[in-house]
């Protein structure tokens, strides 16, 4: 940087307090919108559980009823028709995965002398309860 540039008018430093509080006001909204980010994506994986579990509903009945419409008669009483296979997902959103943080480390149990407890007497003849 040249030194014609820290003499320029417009190369002024910005106050102190107003810089820090820009700065938080950016890191929270920064924060709010991840946020939202996280519970959109949520919610969309919801969505697409539910939407698959509805069509393998849909499904189902549909099987359910072509059996019912052949009728008893081809299959035998006992066998039970075979749930169908899942759905394969067409729309797919990625799913940020979120780090567990490591287990703390396990301390051994060390094992500590015990204190011999004091014995108590009975002061002035009266018993100690």
């Amino acid at each position: 940087m040249s030194d014609s540039a820290l003499t320029h008018p417009q190369a002024q430093l910005v106050p102190g307090d107003y810089a820090e509080k820009a700065m938080a006001s950016l890191m929270r909204l920064h924060g709010e919108l991840m946020d939202e980010k996280e519970r959109r994506v949520e919610l969309y994986r919801r969505l697409m559980e539910k939407e698959q579990a509805l069509a393998e509903l849909k499904m189902y009945v549909k099987l359910l009823e072509e059996k019912a419409a052949k009728g008893e008669k081809a299959q035998a009483p006992a066998a039970r028709p075979e749930p169908p296979q899942p759905l394969r997902v067409i729309r797919s959103m990625p799913v940020r995965a979120v780090p567990k943080p490591p287990p703390p480390p396990r301390r051994p149990e060390a094992k500590l002398p015990r204190r011999p407890e004091p014995k108590r007497t009975a002061p002035d003849g009266w018993k100690a309860w």
